[in-house]
């Protein structure tokens, strides 16, 4: 990842954590940013994914901040997850045009 995908965060004390910036996307009205934490912080360990949703504050500068309605981080939740899915799909399809599988040693296939 290059130094453009770190989002730095400031914790309750105070202290920046970094985060690694998977996605950010539009849902339901409001805009979403995915993160995983360069290093485990708050029982998110790195490679466990953060959703946050992006607000303005009173300076219009955009702030993150949590999801509290479960029912609502759900919906996020699996917007995310088909997104993501949705995109690693598109990169399977550019290196793989044929639309067949690609065998790099992964799997044994038999040749006629």
């Amino acid at each position: 990842m290059s130094e453009e995908d770190v989002v730095i965060l400031t914790d309750e004390e105070g202290k920046e954590v970094r985060f690694l910036h998977i996605m950010t996307f539009d849902f339901e009205d409001s805009f979403y940013v995915a993160l995983t934490p360069e290093e485990s912080v708050d029982g998110i360990e790195p490679g466990e994914v953060l959703l946050l949703e992006i607000v303005e504050d009173e300076n219009g500068d955009d702030c993150y901040v949590p999801i509290e309605d479960e029912a609502k981080l759900d919906r996020v939740w699996e917007e995310f997850e088909r997104l993501y899915y949705e995109d690693d799909d598109e990169d399977d399809d550019e290196e793989d045009e044929d639309g067949g599988h690609t065998c790099s040693g992964c799997c044994e296939k038999e040749i006629e």
